[in-house]
Protein backbone atom coordinates (compact mmCIF):
# COMPACT_ATOMS: atom_id res chain seq x y z
CA UNK A 1 0.00 0.00 0.00
CA UNK A 2 0.89 3.55 -1.36
CA UNK A 3 0.87 5.16 2.76
CA UNK A 4 -0.38 8.52 1.93
CA UNK A 5 -2.34 10.99 3.29
CA UNK A 6 -5.19 10.46 0.98
CA UNK A 7 -5.59 6.67 2.14
CA UNK A 8 -8.88 5.61 4.15
CA UNK A 9 -8.29 3.11 7.04
CA UNK A 10 -10.08 2.20 9.09
CA UNK A 11 -8.26 1.02 12.75
CA UNK A 12 -9.66 -1.73 14.80
CA UNK A 13 -8.81 -3.75 17.66
CA UNK A 14 -7.94 -7.02 15.83
CA UNK A 15 -8.43 -9.19 19.15
CA UNK A 16 -12.01 -7.96 19.23
CA UNK A 17 -14.80 -10.79 17.33
CA UNK A 18 -17.32 -7.74 17.51
CA UNK A 19 -14.58 -5.51 15.84
CA UNK A 20 -13.58 -8.07 13.19
CA UNK A 21 -17.32 -8.91 12.34
CA UNK A 22 -17.69 -5.39 11.93
CA UNK A 23 -14.64 -4.86 9.31
CA UNK A 24 -16.46 -8.16 7.62
CA UNK A 25 -19.55 -6.50 7.49
CA UNK A 26 -17.83 -3.49 5.84
CA UNK A 27 -16.28 -5.39 3.22
CA UNK A 28 -19.14 -6.84 2.44
CA UNK A 29 -21.46 -3.81 2.16
CA UNK A 30 -18.71 -1.48 0.83
CA UNK A 31 -20.01 1.25 -2.18
CA UNK A 32 -16.38 0.37 -3.82
CA UNK A 33 -13.32 -1.33 -2.40
CA UNK A 34 -11.82 1.99 -1.22
CA UNK A 35 -11.45 1.33 2.58
CA UNK A 36 -8.11 0.20 4.06
CA UNK A 37 -8.03 -2.04 7.34
CA UNK A 38 -5.27 -2.12 9.90
CA UNK A 39 -5.44 -3.71 13.75
CA UNK A 40 -4.81 -1.22 16.48
CA UNK A 41 -2.52 -4.04 17.60
CA UNK A 42 0.00 -3.13 14.09
CA UNK A 43 3.52 -1.60 14.01
CA UNK A 44 1.79 0.64 11.08
CA UNK A 45 -0.48 1.01 13.65
CA UNK A 46 1.61 2.60 16.21
CA UNK A 47 4.01 4.26 14.04
CA UNK A 48 1.07 5.94 12.14
CA UNK A 49 -0.26 7.32 15.31
CA UNK A 50 3.35 8.37 16.43
CA UNK A 51 4.28 10.00 13.06
CA UNK A 52 0.63 11.85 13.34
CA UNK A 53 1.43 12.75 17.03
CA UNK A 54 -1.28 11.49 17.96
CA UNK A 55 -1.86 9.58 21.79
CA UNK A 56 -1.42 5.93 21.79
CA UNK A 57 -4.66 4.26 20.52
CA UNK A 58 -7.48 3.10 23.33
CA UNK A 59 -8.12 -0.12 21.69
CA UNK A 60 -12.10 0.21 22.91
CA UNK A 61 -12.61 2.37 20.03
CA UNK A 62 -12.50 2.72 16.34
CA UNK A 63 -10.88 5.08 14.51
CA UNK A 64 -11.14 6.10 10.82
CA UNK A 65 -8.53 8.40 8.78
CA UNK A 66 -9.96 10.36 6.04
CA UNK A 67 -8.65 13.04 4.00
CA UNK A 68 -5.60 13.79 7.02
CA UNK A 69 -8.63 13.68 9.62
CA UNK A 70 -8.73 11.30 12.26
CA UNK A 71 -12.31 10.43 14.02
CA UNK A 72 -13.15 8.24 16.67
CA UNK A 73 -15.77 6.44 18.18
CA UNK A 74 -19.75 6.87 16.75
CA UNK A 75 -18.05 9.89 14.51
CA UNK A 76 -15.93 7.62 12.96
CA UNK A 77 -19.00 5.13 12.70
CA UNK A 78 -20.98 7.82 11.16
CA UNK A 79 -18.12 8.66 8.58
CA UNK A 80 -18.34 4.92 7.51
CA UNK A 81 -21.76 4.43 6.80
CA UNK A 82 -21.19 6.98 3.21
CA UNK A 83 -18.92 4.40 1.69
CA UNK A 84 -21.26 1.97 2.50
CA UNK A 85 -24.01 0.60 -0.19
CA UNK A 86 -27.06 3.01 -0.52
CA UNK A 87 -29.58 0.93 1.84
CA UNK A 88 -26.78 1.79 4.57
CA UNK A 89 -27.84 5.38 4.29
CA UNK A 90 -30.59 5.68 6.33
CA UNK A 91 -28.05 5.44 9.47
CA UNK A 92 -26.95 8.54 8.57
CA UNK A 93 -29.74 9.82 10.43
CA UNK A 94 -28.59 8.92 14.02
CA UNK A 95 -25.45 11.04 13.03
CA UNK A 96 -27.88 14.42 13.83
CA UNK A 97 -27.49 13.78 17.56
CA UNK A 98 -24.93 15.24 19.95
CA UNK A 99 -21.95 13.27 20.15
CA UNK A 100 -21.70 12.93 23.85
CA UNK A 101 -25.39 10.49 23.44
CA UNK A 102 -23.82 8.24 20.63
CA UNK A 103 -20.22 8.14 22.12
CA UNK A 104 -21.78 6.70 25.30
CA UNK A 105 -24.12 4.48 23.37
CA UNK A 106 -20.74 3.42 21.88
CA UNK A 107 -18.75 3.38 25.17
CA UNK A 108 -21.58 1.05 26.60
CA UNK A 109 -20.68 -1.27 23.25
CA UNK A 110 -17.25 -1.31 23.75
CA UNK A 111 -16.94 -1.89 26.94
CA UNK A 112 -18.96 -5.31 26.32
CA UNK A 113 -17.31 -6.17 23.15
CA UNK A 114 -15.82 -9.22 23.94
CA UNK A 115 -18.57 -10.64 25.12
CA UNK A 116 -21.12 -9.69 22.21
CA UNK A 117 -18.47 -10.97 19.74
CA UNK A 118 -17.13 -13.53 21.30
CA UNK A 119 -14.07 -14.87 18.97
CA UNK A 120 -13.71 -14.11 15.82
CA UNK A 121 -10.62 -13.64 13.09
CA UNK A 122 -10.94 -11.90 9.97
CA UNK A 123 -9.35 -14.12 7.15
CA UNK A 124 -9.33 -11.97 3.91
CA UNK A 125 -10.05 -13.18 0.79
CA UNK A 126 -6.98 -13.01 -2.07
CA UNK A 127 -8.61 -10.04 -3.61
CA UNK A 128 -9.25 -8.10 0.10
CA UNK A 129 -5.90 -9.21 1.19
CA UNK A 130 -3.80 -5.89 -0.21
CA UNK A 131 -6.50 -3.57 1.94
CA UNK A 132 -4.95 -4.97 5.68
CA UNK A 133 -1.79 -3.18 6.35
CA UNK A 134 0.02 -4.38 8.94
Amino acid sequence: MDNTISDTIIFYDGDCGLCNRSVQFVLKHERHSALYFCALQSTFAESFFQSHHLPSPDLTTVYFFEKNHLYQKSEAAFKIIPHLKWYWQPLRVFSVFPRCITNRVYDFIARRRKQIGGTFCVIPSQENKKRFIS
